[in-house]
């Protein structure tokens, strides 16, 4: 898919600039995206923040150089960007447990931090309902959800999964249906469906299920970027949503109203 192919391609172009300064700008240019969207898909996908994941890829290179008994510990700090010895020492002592000239002189086999491979998959081995756009639409939404996994009853599986596509800009679609063709069972994901094939991330979605709605809360969601989440869903057009309370517990909150009736409470934590 297009966003893995580019995503690989940030990926290379870390690996080829470990002792260069790496640009923010250009790797955001091969994802289509702004710098902190790049930060932002990047954190997700690999559980890990870009400019850790390059700390950890540069100190890997110069533990490799360190261990070749070839070039002076205060050349190899200055050839991967430390301004001086002592601040070399205790970012790589941080990552291995060891200072530099211990590692050098002890011969330890330390554990290597390798580079993230991203597997590339198929077109078909991905969910049906998922667009080529999705993970530049995902990066572009500017809220994430942090905790949730309920359970959701509706009449019409196809026409819930269509309301929270097309007004929270979530993912999923119907995954059973009975011998009648009539949906049963579907999942409805704040994220995109490849995400999970790639088991890059844990569940973080709801269960649909056909029954009869709850005309009540059926779901009390966490997420991060509460403000953006209501943005969305009213530039979606959708109006049955209530403004941002802070509650007394430590979280500002909101409620929106499913085509279903149901009540789904969203909350933020603060401070």
């Amino acid at each position: 898919m297009d966003w893995q192919n580019r995503m690989n391609c940030v990926l290379e172009y870390i690996e080829e600039n470990l002792t260069n300064e790496i640009n923010l700008t250009t790797m955001a240019r091969f994802m289509r995206c702004s710098v902190w969207e790049l930060g932002r898909l990047f954190s997700f996908i690999t559980h890990i923040s870009l400019g850790e994941y390059i700390r950890k890829r540069k100190l890997n290179a110069a533990l490799v150089d360190i261990q070749s008994g070839k070039e002076k510990i205060i050349d190899i700090a200055l050839k991967y960007g430390y301004d001086s010895p002592a601040a070399f020492s205790r970012a790589f002592s941080r990552q291995y447990g060891i200072s530099p000239s211990k590692a050098r002189s002890t011969k330890v086999v330390l554990t290597p931090y390798p580079k993230i491979q991203l597997q590339i998959i198929d077109d078909e081995r991905v969910f049906d309902m998922n667009e080529k756009n999705d993970m530049l639409a995902y990066s572009e939404r500017g809220y994430y959800v942090k905790e949730n996994a309920p359970v959701y009853f509706t009449p019409d599986l196809d026409n819930t999964c269509k309301w929270f596509r097309d007004v929270l800009g979530w993912y999923g679609d119907v995954t059973a249906r009975n011998s009648n063709g009539v949906a049963e069972y579907g999942c409805i994901f704040d994220y995109p469906g490849e995400l999970i094939i790639l088991g890059l991330t844990p569940f973080r979605g709801i269960h649909l299920f056909r029954g009869e709605a709850v005309k009540g809360v059926v779901g009390f969601i966490m997420i991060q970027g509460l403000e953006r989440f209501r943005e969305v869903v009213l530039q979606n057009g959708w109006s049955q949503i209530s403004e941002i309370e802070h509650q007394h517990w430590g979280a500002n909150e909101c409620s929106i109203t499913t085509i279903d009736g149901s009540i789904i409470r969203v909350f933020e934590t603060v401070g």
